[in-house]
This record gives C-alpha cells, sequence and structure tokens, in this order.
C-alpha cells in the first residue's frame, strides 16, 4: 500500500519575508513617479487658471481704452480702511468662474481677502501681479501710473502674473506684526517685482515716490532672489526682503507657472525668467515712465 503523501499548502516565513521585500522596492520605485504625474496634473490644472487670467486681462485691456488694470487702489483712494479693489476683482467679469483663482497644488487653498467681505477680490487667490505691468497705484497722488498695451515692448516676453508665495510671512513682509489695533490680517492684495534699488540689492517696493526719482532700477539676480526667500521663511522675519519674495519659484516640479502681457502663459523655473539676456519681469518699468531696467554690469537688460 502506497503511502499518502502530505502536500504543502502555506507559505514558508522566509518567503513571506522575501515577498514583502520585493512590494516595498516596488511601492519604493512607484510612489514617487505616481506623486510625480499626480503634480503634473495640478501644473496642467494651474497653467488652465493663468491662461483664463490672461484671457480675462486681454479682454479688460480692450474695454478700456488698452490699458492694463492697475495691481490693486484703496476704494476709499486714502488709506486701506475700505477695502481695495485688486486686479482678480476686475477681472471677474470676464473669466467668471473664481475658483481659477486658486491653484490646485496651494498648501494654503488660496489666502483670503485682506478685508473679507469688502475687497473687490477673489475670494481665495494663489496668484500675484507683476507692478512692472500692473501698478501699485494705491492712491490718486501715488506716482505709479496704468500700463497701455502699446507701451509694452515685447508682450509675450512680460510676465503679468506669477504665483504667489506659499510662506505667508513673505507676502505679509512689514506686516508681519499685526495691526496697530492688535488684530492680523495677510496682505493677499500685493504685488511683485523683480527690480532691486542698486546693482547689490535694496527693495524697490513700486509704490514710494523715491522709487520712481531712480534713473535707472537693476534686475534681480537668482542668487539674490533665493536670499530674499530664505530671508522672509526665517523665524522673526519683520520685512524688507526684495518682493520678488512674494511668489513662488518651485510650485511645481522646480518651476511655476506665469501669464504674460499677451495672454499667454508658461511653466518656467525662475531663473529662466530671471536671465538678463532675456528677462521676463520687464525690461522697463511700463508703470513708471519706461524707466530702464540695467543688470548688474550697468548694461540694460535684453
Amino acid at each position: 500500500m502506497n503511502a499518502i503523501r502530505s502536500h504543502r499548502n502555506a507559505f514558508t516565513l522566509i518567503e513571506l519575508l522575501v515577498v514583502i521585500a520585493i512590494i516595498a522596492i516596488l511601492a519604493a520605485i512607484l510612489f514617487p513617479v505616481f506623486a510625480q504625474a499626480r503634480e503634473k496634473a495640478r501644473q496642467s490644472s494651474c497653467l488652465s487658471n493663468t491662461k483664463q487670467m490672461g484671457l480675462g486681462i486681454m479682454m479688460y485691456t480692450q474695454d478700456y481704452d488698452e490699458t492694463y488694470p492697475q495691481a490693486y487702489w484703496y476704494t476709499n483712494d486714502t488709506d486701506g480702511s475700505a477695502g481695495y479693489n485688486q486686479w482678480s476683482g476686475m477681472i471677474q467679469p470676464y473669466v467668471k468662474n473664481v475658483g481659477i483663482f486658486v491653484c490646485p497644488s496651494d498648501p494654503n487653498k488660496g489666502v483670503a481677502p485682506t478685508n473679507p467681505g469688502i475687497d473687490l477680490q477673489a475670494p481665495r487667490i494663489s496668484y500675484v501681479a507683476n507692478s512692472a505691468v500692473l501698478p501699485r497705484k494705491r492712491r490718486s497722488i501715488d506716482p505709479a501710473n496704468v500700463a497701455s498695451a502699446a507701451s509694452i515692448d515685447a508682450p509675450a516676453d512680460v510676465i503679468v502674473i506669477g504665483e504667489m508665495t506659499n510662506t505667508l510671512a513673505c507676502i505679509n513682509d512689514t506686516s508681519n506684526a499685526g495691526t496697530a489695533g492688535g488684530g492680523f490680517v495677510n496682505k493677499s492684495h500685493r504685488s511683485t517685482n523683480a527690480y532691486m534699488t542698486s546693482a547689490s540689492g535694496g527693495t524697490w517696493k513700486g509704490e514710494a515716490v523715491a522709487d520712481y526719482q531712480l534713473s535707472a532700477v537693476y534686475a534681480v539676480t537668482p542668487q539674490l532672489a533665493n536670499a530674499a526667500f530664505a530671508a522672509c521663511k526665517a523665524p522673526g522675519y519683520a520685512g524688507g526682503a526684495l518682493h520678488i519674495a512674494y511668489t513662488q519659484a518651485d510650485r511645481h516640479t522646480g518651476g511655476s507657472c506665469y501669464t504674460f502681457a499677451d495672454g499667454h502663459s508658461k511653466w518656467m523655473k525662475l531663473e529662466q525668467t530671471l536671465n538678463p539676456n532675456n528677462f521676463l519681469w520687464g525690461k522697463q518699468v511700463y508703470t513708471a515712465g519706461n524707466k530702464p531696467v540695467l543688470d548688474q554690469a550697468g548694461f540694460p537688460v535684453r
């Protein structure tokens, strides 16, 4: 009589460990790929947002005598107590959907208006205007002027909208200590720029008379931009960094989405936009009588 042979139906401990190890290796390889693919999808959505904003700005410009909107202004023409009118509110009638003002990769899910309920601004915003084209003209007496379409030398090569910083302290700047009454609000109405008052630095705010009395401004370099980003992210930051720090230059796989003065949008790395041989933040300050922009050697950027 033949002996009945037993059949093994279970894995050994070693076999299970080998399978688990293989799964862990595959997961380690694939998870970053999945995350990258997800971020690429978000980047595409953000790029679509910026394209729609560009279209809205172009439609606004056509309706207002070929003139670009302002970055913002005081509703009462005196101070911010009565609210702000910001560029996002000005183009809302053209874009309709306020959801386009929030980038899906923004960890803040957009920033609320400085004065919720009274500001003419998108309910949440992840984007910031370039004050070289959309002026920081807070009130009538400020020296900045609106920019005409004719004044922009190469509209396809001039940024009008970038992505707003993830770090609120950076855009709050000198307001990080709060208001005189002890309250605190985020300054989401503010605009950015890539200019300096000298070849070695100096914050060009785009609002003071002294800014406009300069014979020229200087282009921010990638090195000084990175120093500004680091400064405003440091604990206890009290303001004063270059205003390029108002942007988030690496939101999407090391780059960011930008809208240009002709309405098109493009993903780019910050250093590409700051190249003095192809400077994309305005080769002239269009809101300051086309004031020239110089590189660190003192030559006009190209």
